[in-house]
């Protein structure tokens, strides 16, 4: 298991984020930016993938918060029937307090939590993660996430599962995973105690034979304590046998050349090209030779003659092209500034609807937990007085 240190969840830092965002989803088939956060990665990426989705039924992305539809059918009007009070000076939601955590350790690597709310009839079940860049505002990289939505009578299901401590959750699962090994014996241990003694009593009878002989009885051989191998397993340790030889000749026979008829060793291999001019060698060792002292009348023909004077052409032409200026096109740079201008057009239409879209959201948020529109329109005009003060400082 890992060795990071796990911390306790904190029902009242860890629930009322995941509570205010829940009714948010009969209003708006997108879930809104501060649930994204709370949930665990791959339940983040379900999310993000099949919300707005036609066929996830009443209630939209809230039934994807649950990984079973017999479950996820409880939670919509479990949701509907909230009574969500604000408190009148601080704006908290005022909940009752979770005293009941229950733990459980899936593997080596999951270890999960679950919240009984019975104030709401729900009990969400986190899991904690390690690495997780995207849930950055809850505790950073590493924290509790939301594995689960499911209602509380679901509990039922798999109570057994659940401890009151990681402590006792760990062992569970390690009683689970690794049941009791038998007791090992004591006979090895005897039996070398037993060869020892032997052994003791061999040199001692040194000196009750006469003139120190070698005694006529030697050490009896004893068995070695551990199981005796089969004669099967003794006659495979010395080669492979008559049947598996006759297997393997006839697989090489039969086998092999029908699921391979393509054999690299039957093949011609192809005469490469080879710079040398056909029967050159055979002319110059026919070739008459020349007494001594006689200029030679039949010089041989200069090689790559052709092929050089080809090559010192091509070679001009190029880098007379090379040197040639070419002419700019004025078309080309009035493509480019159109490219430009339509990419801008695209962008500046993208930020305003991706505003539009966020401006929607927070406004839906804030009617969830009962804020009016002159107080939502008084927030937002004291962020955009901040924003004219700080553009003014710099």
């Amino acid at each position: 298991m890992s060795a990071t240190i796990i911390t306790p969840p904190e029902p009242r830092t860890l629930f009322p984020p995941l509570l205010a965002c829940l009714p948010t989803a009969f209003m708006s088939p997108r879930p809104p930016p501060a649930l994204l956060p709370l949930l665990s990665p791959i339940l983040r990426q379900r999310v993000n993938l099949l919300a707005g989705n036609t066929s996830s039924g009443q209630g939209g992305w809230l039934n994807l918060l649950s990984w079973s539809t017999s479950r996820s059918s409880k939670l919509g009007g479990k949701i509907e029937n909230l009574q969500l009070e604000a408190h009148p000076v601080s704006g908290e939601l005022e909940l009752e307090d979770i005293d009941k955590v229950g733990y459980r350790r899936v593997d080596e690597e999951t270890l999960q939590c679950c919240l009984q709310v019975e104030e709401f009839g729900l009990l969400p079940v986190y899991v904690w993660c390690e690495n997780d860049a995207e849930g950055g505002q809850t505790g950073g990289t590493m924290g509790w996430r939301l594995a689960e939505l499911r209602a509380l009578e679901d509990l039922s299901d798999d109570i057994a599962q659940w401890t009151d401590s990681i402590a006792d959750a760990n062992d569970l699962f390690e009683s689970q995973s690794h049941p009791d090994a038998p007791a090992t014996t004591s006979y090895p241990q005897q039996a070398s105690a037993a060869d020892e003694d032997d052994d003791d009593d061999y040199w001692a009878s040194y000196d009750r034979t006469p003139n120190n002989r070698t005694p006529a009885r030697t050490p009896a051989k004893r068995a070695s304590p551990a199981p005796q191998s089969s004669a099967a397993a003794t006659s495979s340790n010395l080669g492979p046998t008559k049947e598996e030889l006759e297997y393997f000749a006839r697989y090489a026979e039969e086998v092999q050349p029908a699921l391979d008829d393509h054999d690299p060793d039957e093949e011609t291999p192809e005469t490469a090209n080879s710079t040398l001019r056909g029967g050159e060698l055979s002319e110059q060792r026919s070739a008459p030779t020349q007494p001594a002292g006689e200029p030679n009348t039949n010089p041989a023909p200069p090689m790559y003659a052709s092929s050089n004077h080809e090559f010192n052409n091509v070679l001009q032409k190029e880098q007379a092209e090379l040197e040639a200026p070419r002419p700019t096109s004025p078309a080309s740079s009035v493509d480019k500034l159109e490219r430009g201008a339509e990419d801008m057009t695209r962008a500046e239409v993208g930020v305003k609807q991706f505003i539009s879209t966020e401006m929607k959201s927070m406004y839906r948020l804030a009617r969830s937990v009962g804020m009016g529109r002159e107080e939502f329109e008084r927030i937002i005009k004291t962020e955009i007085d901040v924003l004219g003060m700080l553009e003014a400082d710099d």
